[in-house]
């Protein structure tokens, strides 16, 4: 474990390095930048929840530091939040020089991008600098965290702290910056566009996602028969023919799954070719479906309601995966590996605790917080990884879940091992097989079984 980041973090050169090109410190103190690091991102403490007299007092007992709970306080400032966002950035750049065992599953795609986000509500004192809506108690706010991770190496790509109100949307520009060729697209419908698909396909890469039912009337076949103009050139109003959804949809049984080929969806200046999969869900997706939609549904005019329960019953996919490749009945199972992200975000929400601060702080005071969680959370991911890595070699499936929360429990107290996070993994590596074993549920696929699939 010879690496600087498992040492701790960074060397405290250039930790200090960084303190001092965001003017964190001119000189040197006892209470240091490296110090400071300590307290946010590995202390048994929530800075958003715990008094400064608690923090303070763990500071003393961890690392013998007495100061004065205003001289805390003081610290949570811009420039800490500076320092804190730098060291993120830093670490999430870091090629790390651990060799790990190489696999072979998923060998055709580079990565498999998942992209969601996470909305954490704040006090509403923090309204304007994190807007995040308004409720019968007045205006509220709320900070949202958009992800990026690569399923396949099992780490992320890309975190984005922003305020609660922006759309999931505005994030695909980002999304398109570290895309690469080979690459698997796995978007909630939040991220999607026709537009966004298209440059997914010019950059050679994939997608399997969720068709938004309000394109259902926008598809169109080849037409088998269209006609030319003189010159040779198809005619475009003759080139497409409408596909006839309800006609198909109508002659389907419960759990029936349908493919279409060379289907065109948009309008007639801007259509995207792909496969299309319609799957007639059955039993309890079915109800629960039903559920949701009939939640959601606000539209006053009965017919409307009755035809969105209907087409509730049935569930849209599209692809450029190939047929020969990855049949019709694989690319759900695919798709839900999307599912992964939301289990990570459980994670963050449960076991760190970056969520809601009910108490009025400081907007420095509560970016901190989420800064040093988020750097904890990286840390965490790659000593999970790699203990993972080497365990599964041995042909046992773990959790990731508990293995994120023993590790998170070690992170902790890693100043009783002097900050070097390779003490703690002969402890980890003799307890995580025995306790952290993946409990299968009776009739569900897991996500390690479905990426048998992509092989």
């Amino acid at each position: 474990m010879e690496s600087k980041y498992l040492n701790f973090l960074l060397d405290e050169n250039e930790i200090n390095k960084i303190a001092k090109e965001v003017g964190l410190c001119k000189r040197i103190r006892t209470f240091t930048p490296l110090e400071l690091l300590k307290m946010v991102v590995f202390y048994p403490n929530n800075i958003a929840k715990d008094i400064l007299d608690e923090i303070s007092l763990n500071l003393f007992e961890i690392s013998s530091i007495s100061v004065s709970n205003e001289s805390i306080n003081k610290r949570f400032n811009s420039t800490f939040v500076k320092f804190l966002k730098a060291i993120f950035l830093e670490l999430l750049n870091i090629k790390l020089n651990i060799k790990k065992p190489e696999k072979n599953i998923l060998e055709p795609f580079n990565r498999i991008l998942l992209t969601d986000s996470t909305v954490s509500k704040l006090h509403s004192s923090l309204s304007e600098e994190y807007p995040g809506g308004r409720n019968q108690e007045g205006p509220y706010s709320s900070l949202k965290i958009n992800l990026i991770k690569d399923l396949k190496n099992n780490t992320p790509v890309d975190i984005q702290v922003s305020r609660g109100t922006k759309n999931d949307y505005e994030f695909l520009p980002r999304i398109k910056k570290f895309m690469k060729a080979k690459d698997l697209i796995l978007n909630d419908l939040g991220y999607c566009s026709l537009e966004f698909l298209k440059h997914v396909i010019k950059k050679k890469a994939f997608f399997v996602s969720k068709l938004k039912l309000n394109s259902l009337k926008t598809i169109s076949l080849e037409n088998p028969n269209p006609t030319y103009f003189k010159n040779g050139t198809v005619k475009l109003q003759n080139k497409f023919i409408p596909f006839d959804i309800e006609k198909e949809c109508n002659s389907m049984v419960a759990g029936e799954i349908r493919e279409f080929e060379n289907v065109h969806i948009g309008g007639d200046s801007d259509k995207l070719p792909c496969r299309l999969i319609i799957t007639k869900l059955d039993g309890v997706l079915e109800e629960r479906r039903h559920k949701t939609v009939t939640k959601k549904i606000r539209d006053p005019r009965p017919y409307l309601k009755e035809e969105k329960r209907e087409i509730a019953k049935f569930g849209f996919m599209i692809t450029n995966l190939s047929k020969d490749l990855y049949p019709k009945e694989q690319i759900y199972p695919i798709y839900s590996l999307r599912w992964q992200i939301e289990l990570e975000f459980k994670n963050w929400k449960s076991i760190l605790e970056i969520d809601e601060s009910g108490r009025k702080l400081k907007k420095e005071r509560i970016e901190a917080h989420f800064y040093g969680k988020l750097i904890n959370i990286l840390v965490n991911n790659e000593v999970s990884k790699i203990l993972k890595d080497e365990i599964e070699t041995q042909k046992r499936i773990l959790s990731d879940k508990k293995i994120f929360n023993h590790v998170s429990y070690y992170l902790e107290r890693l100043h009783r091992y002097n900050y070097k996070i390779g003490y703690i993994f002969d402890k980890l590596k003799k307890l995580i097989p025995k306790t952290c074993l993946k409990s299968k549920r009776k009739g569900n696929i897991s996500s390690n079984e479905i990426m048998k699939f992509i092989t």
